[in-house]
């Protein structure tokens, strides 16, 4: 049996905690830190009752042997060195961190303690992407020439949100960066990002915008075009599409419902899931499943430090880009 503890009770912190103790049949969430009044319901509801006040306390227990970083990202690198240091698997969610030198160290850190670390690109195990990348994999589609993934948000999150989380590529789009690496196979070598501020929010002093657009070249030459919002009308737009010498793969929003009313005004069908909570559930069991499974059967771990570092190595190019007007080339 997996002993996790868990660091962060928020939003996320929340569902993978849940998603451990429903569907992670060879793990438990055996202990939660810097555990607040707000979270005793919750906790209890869960069947967590070892609480601890801080992080480092909660690794000191003897029997919890991994655990789940979902504290702000400003806390991971502080909690990932903790955790390392003390021996204990790490999955942590993205992203790893905002700055490229702390993320190259956290990669150098749990190699040389030798544990099970990996980075939480839910989105990778979503059913459908899953099936989509099958379709690539086993050459359907023939090899992939030209990739568009489109990414929109309902709406902005809150501006406090905001000012600390890295921008629209290092929160936002980051997830579409290791989607791309994920879906051609390949490494980056030019990002050109073209981006602006349409809604009323004052980004600027966050050196933020709320739409872009960034083509990423890729080694092998396969083109990737991908476009963000965080404003769309009509609600969380998530779609992507692969296109080949032999055809094309795509996926669709996924509805709240398959009913489709057919009418005078015209053809009507439900909206789209509303946002990433709703359209990525499965996901989101899938990863931490496939976590425990990759830690007891002592394999590789799915998507690792160096994923999240490329991933981030791809978002801090896009900003450049945006501010210098003209394209970055990685090495």
């Amino acid at each position: 049996m997996i002993n996790f503890g868990i660091i962060g009770l928020g939003r996320i912190g929340k569902i993978h905690l849940s998603n451990v103790q429903l569907y992670c049949k060879d793990a438990q969430v055996l202990a939660a830190s810097h555990v607040k009044p707000k979270h005793q319901a919750f906790l209890k509801e869960n069947g967590v009752e070892i609480h601890f006040a801080t992080f480092a306390e909660m690794l000191k227990h003897p029997g919890i042997n991994a655990v789940i970083i979902a504290s702000p990202t400003a806390f991971h690198y502080d909690h990932i060195l903790l955790a390392a240091k003390a021996g204990k698997h790490i999955f942590c969610e993205k992203p790893i961190d905002l700055a490229y030198e702390k993320v190259k160290t956290i990669k150098e850190t749990v190699a040389a303690a030798g544990i099970h670390f990996m980075v939480g690109f839910n989105r990778r195990f979503d059913p459908h992407i899953q099936q989509l990348k099958t379709s690539i994999d086993q050459g359907k589609v023939g090899s992939p020439r030209i990739v568009k993934i489109t990414s929109r948000d309902p709406a902005p999150p809150p501006l406090k949100f905001i000012e600390h989380s890295g921008g629209l590529f290092l929160d936002m789009a980051i997830h579409d960066f290791d989607m791309a690496r994920y879906l051609v196979g390949d490494e980056v070598v030019k990002v050109n990002s073209s981006g602006n501020i349409f809604g009323n929010l004052p980004l600027a002093q966050f050196d933020d915008i709320d739409t872009a657009v960034t083509t990423l070249i890729f080694k092998k030459g396969c083109m990737v075009q991908i476009d963000n919002s965080r404003y769309c009308a009509y609600g969380y737009d998530q779609r992507l599409e692969v296109f080949g010498e032999n055809g094309k793969v795509a996926t669709q929003n996924i509805l709240e419902n398959a009913v489709q009313t057919s009418v005078a005004s015209g053809h009507h069908t439900a909206r789209s899931k509303p946002f990433f909570i709703e359209r990525y559930a499965d996901s989101y069991r899938n990863i931490l499943m496939d976590f425990v499974s990759t830690l007891k059967n002592k394999k590789a771990s799915s998507i690792s430090a160096e994923d999240g570092l490329a991933a981030l190595a791809i978002a801090m190019a896009a900003k450049q880009s945006i501010k210098e007007n003209r394209p970055i080339s990685l090495s």
